[in-house]
Protein backbone atom coordinates (compact mmCIF):
# COMPACT_ATOMS: atom_id res chain seq x y z
CA UNK A 1 0.00 0.00 0.00
CA UNK A 2 1.35 3.46 -0.86
CA UNK A 3 1.13 6.01 1.94
CA UNK A 4 2.14 9.62 2.57
CA UNK A 5 3.88 10.10 5.90
CA UNK A 6 2.44 12.90 8.04
CA UNK A 7 5.01 12.49 10.82
CA UNK A 8 8.67 11.51 10.99
CA UNK A 9 9.41 7.92 11.92
CA UNK A 10 13.07 7.32 12.71
CA UNK A 11 14.73 4.98 10.21
CA UNK A 12 11.49 4.62 8.20
CA UNK A 13 10.40 7.89 6.58
CA UNK A 14 10.06 11.61 7.03
CA UNK A 15 7.12 13.97 6.64
CA UNK A 16 5.95 14.15 3.04
CA UNK A 17 7.62 10.93 1.88
CA UNK A 18 5.52 8.61 -0.24
CA UNK A 19 6.45 4.99 0.36
CA UNK A 20 5.17 1.52 -0.36
CA UNK A 21 4.63 -0.31 2.94
CA UNK A 22 3.07 -3.60 3.96
CA UNK A 23 -0.73 -3.47 4.12
CA UNK A 24 -0.83 -4.67 7.73
CA UNK A 25 1.73 -2.10 8.87
CA UNK A 26 -0.23 0.64 7.11
CA UNK A 27 -3.65 -0.36 8.47
CA UNK A 28 -2.65 -1.44 11.97
CA UNK A 29 -0.13 1.26 12.81
CA UNK A 30 0.37 4.11 10.35
CA UNK A 31 -3.24 4.91 9.46
CA UNK A 32 -4.64 4.01 12.89
CA UNK A 33 -2.23 6.38 14.68
CA UNK A 34 -2.48 9.23 12.16
CA UNK A 35 1.16 8.87 11.17
CA UNK A 36 0.34 8.44 7.48
CA UNK A 37 -2.54 8.45 5.04
CA UNK A 38 -3.24 6.52 1.88
CA UNK A 39 -1.50 8.07 -1.15
CA UNK A 40 -3.75 8.94 -4.08
CA UNK A 41 -3.11 10.71 -7.38
CA UNK A 42 -4.35 13.99 -5.87
CA UNK A 43 -2.20 13.68 -2.79
CA UNK A 44 1.09 14.23 -4.67
CA UNK A 45 0.62 18.01 -4.30
CA UNK A 46 0.05 17.61 -0.59
CA UNK A 47 3.23 15.53 -0.33
CA UNK A 48 5.22 18.35 -1.97
CA UNK A 49 3.73 20.88 0.45
CA UNK A 50 4.62 18.63 3.38
CA UNK A 51 8.19 18.31 2.10
CA UNK A 52 8.54 22.11 1.94
CA UNK A 53 7.26 22.38 5.51
CA UNK A 54 9.65 19.59 6.52
CA UNK A 55 12.63 21.50 5.12
CA UNK A 56 11.62 24.66 7.00
CA UNK A 57 11.10 22.67 10.18
CA UNK A 58 14.44 20.91 9.64
CA UNK A 59 16.28 24.24 9.52
CA UNK A 60 14.62 25.42 12.75
CA UNK A 61 15.28 22.10 14.47
CA UNK A 62 18.93 22.21 13.47
CA UNK A 63 19.35 25.75 14.85
CA UNK A 64 17.67 24.79 18.11
CA UNK A 65 19.77 21.60 18.22
CA UNK A 66 22.98 23.61 17.93
CA UNK A 67 21.90 25.78 20.87
CA UNK A 68 21.01 22.76 22.99
CA UNK A 69 24.26 20.98 22.08
CA UNK A 70 26.22 24.00 23.30
CA UNK A 71 24.30 23.92 26.60
CA UNK A 72 25.05 20.21 26.98
CA UNK A 73 28.81 20.45 26.38
CA UNK A 74 30.60 18.99 29.39
CA UNK A 75 27.28 18.11 31.03
CA UNK A 76 27.26 15.36 33.62
CA UNK A 77 24.35 13.55 35.21
CA UNK A 78 24.40 11.03 37.99
CA UNK A 79 21.96 8.12 38.20
CA UNK A 80 21.66 5.74 41.12
CA UNK A 81 21.07 2.06 40.57
CA UNK A 82 20.87 -1.09 42.64
CA UNK A 83 24.15 -2.98 42.11
CA UNK A 84 26.10 -5.90 43.55
CA UNK A 85 29.63 -5.67 45.01
CA UNK A 86 31.25 -6.05 41.55
CA UNK A 87 29.31 -3.04 40.23
CA UNK A 88 26.84 -4.94 38.04
CA UNK A 89 23.37 -3.44 38.18
CA UNK A 90 20.47 -5.71 39.09
CA UNK A 91 18.42 -3.86 36.48
CA UNK A 92 19.66 -1.46 33.84
CA UNK A 93 19.58 2.20 32.94
CA UNK A 94 17.67 2.86 29.72
CA UNK A 95 17.35 5.88 27.41
CA UNK A 96 14.07 6.98 29.00
CA UNK A 97 15.61 7.16 32.46
CA UNK A 98 18.57 9.13 31.10
CA UNK A 99 16.27 11.56 29.24
CA UNK A 100 14.15 12.05 32.37
CA UNK A 101 17.24 12.82 34.44
CA UNK A 102 18.52 15.31 31.82
CA UNK A 103 15.13 17.03 31.69
CA UNK A 104 14.94 17.24 35.49
CA UNK A 105 18.40 18.75 35.74
CA UNK A 106 18.65 20.92 32.60
CA UNK A 107 14.97 21.46 31.62
CA UNK A 108 15.59 20.82 27.90
CA UNK A 109 12.51 18.80 26.97
CA UNK A 110 14.34 16.03 25.14
CA UNK A 111 12.86 12.58 24.65
CA UNK A 112 14.31 9.09 24.84
CA UNK A 113 14.46 9.13 21.04
CA UNK A 114 17.21 11.75 21.30
CA UNK A 115 19.42 9.41 23.33
CA UNK A 116 21.58 7.11 21.19
CA UNK A 117 22.22 4.21 23.50
CA UNK A 118 23.45 1.01 21.81
CA UNK A 119 22.43 -1.00 24.85
CA UNK A 120 21.16 -0.31 28.36
CA UNK A 121 23.79 0.62 30.93
CA UNK A 122 24.30 -2.41 33.17
CA UNK A 123 27.28 -1.44 35.32
CA UNK A 124 28.30 1.33 37.68
CA UNK A 125 30.91 3.86 36.61
CA UNK A 126 31.25 6.54 33.96
CA UNK A 127 29.57 6.08 30.60
CA UNK A 128 29.65 8.33 27.56
CA UNK A 129 26.22 8.78 25.96
CA UNK A 130 25.45 10.44 22.64
CA UNK A 131 22.53 12.85 22.40
CA UNK A 132 21.11 13.57 18.94
CA UNK A 133 19.21 16.84 18.70
CA UNK A 134 19.13 16.68 14.90
CA UNK A 135 20.64 14.17 12.44
CA UNK A 136 23.50 16.63 11.89
CA UNK A 137 23.78 17.88 15.50
CA UNK A 138 25.02 15.45 18.11
CA UNK A 139 26.87 15.84 21.36
CA UNK A 140 28.21 13.52 24.02
CA UNK A 141 27.73 13.73 27.73
CA UNK A 142 28.90 11.81 30.75
CA UNK A 143 26.51 9.61 32.72
CA UNK A 144 27.81 8.44 36.07
CA UNK A 145 26.03 5.39 37.42
CA UNK A 146 26.43 4.88 41.14
CA UNK A 147 25.31 2.15 43.49
CA UNK A 148 22.74 2.94 46.16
Amino acid sequence: MKVIFLKNIKNVAQIGDIKEVADGYARNFLLKNGVAKVATADSAKQAETLKILRVEFDVKTKEKGIELAKKMENAVIEINGDANEQGHLYGSIDAKRIADKINNKYHLGISEDNINLPQHLKATGEHEVEIEFHPEVKTKMKVIVTSV
